[in-house]
């Protein structure tokens, strides 16, 4: 048992989500987003298997991989009930709740990808409004667009 109030385990959207086994208010921390930094990467639109990079600023990357950071099953949705936070001071990301959250509840977050990354990370989240594709909630409307003008005409 994760000494945060979270668990991993299968998740409805995809493959393991990060589950609270103690609720949180709005505002509360959740779980520290734990893991080492590095300047290079390779793009989340090129990785093969699931990744756990978080740009943390421009050009700066944490690898959240590791299995001591409790909050990298978290998955992405179009309607998240918390956001990432990363305490430049501090030198830690934190997810933090958005909206209560009970127990059993899947703890989920934006993960902001741009849209050439978003073209091949389909979305599973099956919220009404989700694009089909994990991109930033400012950049769906012109994810949307793309799409619509994008697609072959009959």
């Amino acid at each position: 048992m994760s000494p945060y109030g979270v668990e991993s385990k299968t998740s409805p959207i995809e493959g393991l989500g990060l589950f609270a086994t103690t609720p949180f208010s709005i505002g509360q921390k959740i779980a520290p987003y734990l893991g080492s930094t590095t300047t290079r990467i390779d793009s989340p639109a090129k990785a093969k298997s699931p990744t756990y990079w978080l740009e943390i600023q421009p050009g700066l990357w944490l690898d959240g991989s590791s299995a001591e950071n409790p909050a990298r099953h978290a998955n992405h949705s179009c309607a998240p009930n918390a956001e990432l936070i990363y305490n430049v001071t501090a030198g830690v990301a934190w997810l933090i709740a958005t909206q209560p959250i009970a127990i059993s509840d899947e703890i989920t977050f934006d993960y902001g990808f741009s849209i050439a990354d978003s073209i091949f990370q389909p979305c599973h989240c099956k919220h009404p409004s989700c694009p089909g594709h994990i991109v930033a909630t400012p950049l769906r409307p012109a994810l949307r667009r793309h799409l619509r003008f994008s697609r072959s005409r009959d």
